[in-house]
């Protein structure tokens, strides 16, 4: 799962680095554009990384709860 969303993430920053690359001659605006685009795809990654760790939790939480235990009468 986390390999095809990292594998898009990479696309597209490819895509934006080549736009860089190819259309920006002046170095002092292309060397901050590089840095920018690279944390943009750290944090697409890491954000990615915590939303499916955050999904299987739960979904564990949900595939173990038990009704009959939380609603039993007392």
């Amino acid at each position: 799962m986390l390999s095809a969303y990292n594998a898009l993430v990479d696309s597209v920053k490819d895509v934006k680095s080549n736009f860089v690359k190819n259309f920006v001659s002046n170095e002092e605006i292309k060397k901050p554009l590089d840095t920018y685009i690279n944390a943009q795809a750290a944090f697409a990654k890491h954000m990615g990384h915590e939303v499916y760790a955050f999904m299987t939790t739960v979904g564990n939480a949900m595939h173990n709860f038990d009704a009959k235990k939380a609603w039993a009468a007392k």
